[in-house]
């Protein structure tokens, strides 16, 4: 009772309005109240009010059977604990349909406006624009298919308040905007060897105005051993570059989980961009009833960009590797870091069952091995837990009435990991419940229980996170 009430209504229209326009709407708003002060015994306070609401609508242009135009717009606003956010975007799309394959041509405009700022009391706006061109084109050839594209994109920010170095600074205030291009290319080549086996091949080259040219290829094999048995398996590298105001050494924010005695995180010039290996291989096996899968992973991330070190004692702060220095109100200040090496590999497992007419069960599992390995040490890595899992049950009790009920089980893991000692989470499993009726031949009504059992997870730590307690749901829906 002391959590916020939730509500949410969406509606949505699609449809064509005359042989050669079609047009799709849709309208969403959703809103919380907040929590009760007392929410948490730890004293931490809980999910404050918040309220959303968007709208999209598109228009698509049937030119002739070979070419199609489509416009997009895109509108939100997002108002969570009296901070406001606006969103406004819009797209351009050409299809375009031939006999020696098809392509699509897009331009977007996408401008995000923070209204208020961070920091409560104070009225500091920001906005960022981004700019995006971007096209590919499909070609078969014979059973073979090679594809082509390329990507622009402009990036610019403008944020007076936390562009403008860190407080006390010598450049603090002299520069209040920061801006990036890239520009990408692409190919990939999909070929059979056999009737059951076939190799997919490619590659992305990234240019970056700050870090230059990567290349980043894959490797992908997929083979039908049996009409229920396949085997994929699969090599890939990526590159991805720091942000804009992980790169910036003028952003700074307020971190730590308070404005006034916490800490203070800041961008770095001196980050590198996250370049990944990755490796997998799957099994699956598919029969009338049941499907499942097995596969084993492992990725190797090189200059990972992390800000998880920090925190807000000022004994504690100069051991870390990313302490910069003090405010001139004595909080501590982090910038963002490259960890050297980091290995994640693990196991991935699901089953689906359909049992008899009525009843399906599903399964998934992960086992997860994730490690900091720089310097030559091990160090564990936050909210990576070693195991996690899910199943749900769904039963069509009836041709008008489906229930459910599931289980998300979540293991130990780490909510900070330091030189003077790492602070964990225990398992937990959260069970939710609900069911929906249908009457007549477009209404449908729904209820249900969300943490059933009222499993009470809660935040013991600034950085950490609540679990939500037992909520209960009613949702009608109409067709027509």
């Amino acid at each position: 009772d002391d959590a916020g009430d939730t509500s949410k209504y969406a509606a949505s229209l699609s449809g064509p309005l005359s042989e050669q326009l079609l047009v799709k709407l849709y309208g969403a708003s959703d809103r919380r109240a907040a929590d009760a002060d007392d929410i948490n015994d730890s004293g931490r306070p809980g999910t404050p009010y918040r309220k959303n609401t968007s709208a999209n609508g598109e228009l698509t242009w049937l030119i002739n059977d070979n070419h199609d135009l489509s416009l997009n717009l895109d509108t939100s606003r997002r108002n969570h604990d009296d901070f406001v956010l606006r969103r406004d975007a819009a797209a351009l799309t050409h299809h375009g349909y031939y006999s020696f394959g098809d392509s699509q041509v897009s331009l977007q405009f996408d401008e995000a406006r923070n209204l208020d700022g961070t920091i409560r009391g104070q009225k500091n706006p920001n906005k960022a624009n981004t700019w995006t061109a971007q096209g590919h084109i499909n070609l078969p050839i014979g059973d073979s298919r090679l594809s082509l594209g390329g990507e622009w994109k402009q990036e610019e920010l403008e944020d007076a308040a936390n562009l403008s170095g860190a407080p006390g600074s010598a450049t603090y205030g002299q520069d209040p905007t920061t801006e990036v291009e890239t520009q990408a290319a692409f190919v990939e080549y999909e070929m059979p060897i056999f009737d059951s086996l076939s190799l997919t091949l490619g590659n992305r080259f990234d240019h970056h105005e700050n870090f230059g040219g990567h290349n980043s290829p894959r490797a992908y094999l997929v083979w039908h051993s049996t009409d229920h048995l396949s085997f994929k398996g699969g090599w890939a590298k990526a590159f991805r570059a720091p942000t804009l105001l992980q790169n910036s050494d003028n952003w700074g924010s307020v971190s730590c989980g308070s404005a006034t005695d916490g800490c203070y995180i800041v961008g770095s010039s001196e980050l590198e961009p996250e370049i990944s290996t990755s490796r997998e291989l799957a099994m699956l096996l598919s029969y009338d009833s049941w499907d499942a899968s097995l596969t084993v992973f492992r990725n190797d991330l090189k200059d990972m960009i992390d800000i998880d070190s920090r925190t807000r004692d000022p004994v504690v702060a100069p051991t870390y590797p990313n302490f910069v220095g003090f405010l001139p109100d004595g909080r501590p200040i982090f910038a963002y870091q490259n960890i050297d090496k980091v290995r994640t590999q693990g196991v991935e497992a699901s089953l689906n069952m359909q049992l008899g007419s009525t009843l399906r069960a599903q399964f998934n599992y992960s086992y997860l091995d994730a490690e900091n390995l720089s310097a030559g040490a091990l160090r564990d890595m936050t909210y990576k837990p070693e195991h996690s899992a899910n199943a749900t049950l769904d039963w069509n009790a009836t041709e008008r009435l489906a229930l459910n009920v599931s289980a998300r089980y979540t293991g130990t893991q780490y909510i900070s990991v330091s030189t003077s000692g790492n602070t964990a989470k225990e398992a937990y499993t959260i069970y939710d419940m609900g069911g929906r009726y249908r009457i007549g031949e477009g209404l449908t009504l729904g209820a249900g229980v969300l943490n059933l059992f009222d499993e009470q997870i809660e935040n013991d730590d600034w950085s950490d996170f609540n679990e939500d307690r037992r909520q209960i749901y009613a949702s009608v829906e109409y067709q027509f």
